[in-house]
């Protein structure tokens, strides 16, 4: 786990759209509090190659969810009012 100004980057998963089935990517993401997250992933996200519901920079909502065998933080929706960091 690594620290941004004293926050934690974790990973959290976004859906895909235009997949056809449920798929998710792994994403790094910025604890804002132990429920809402900032996604990052510049360097990761390519528009040409896959739809995230989510985008880089967004603030989302995240639960934990079970998926492929183990317990994950999914993120569920925008967050409406962005959190100043």
């Amino acid at each position: 786990m690594q620290m941004k100004d004293d926050k934690k980057i974790k990973t959290i998963y976004i859906q895909l759209l235009g997949e056809g089935t449920q798929v998710y990517r792994p994403v790094p993401a910025l604890e804002i509090t132990p429920n809402i997250f900032e996604i990052q992933g510049d360097d990761i996200y390519d528009p040409d190659d896959e739809e995230w519901k989510f985008g880089p920079g967004t603030q989302v909502i995240v639960e934990q969810r079970f998926l492929d065998g183990e317990f994950v933080l999914l993120a569920i929706k925008e967050h409406e009012e962005k959190i100043e960091q």
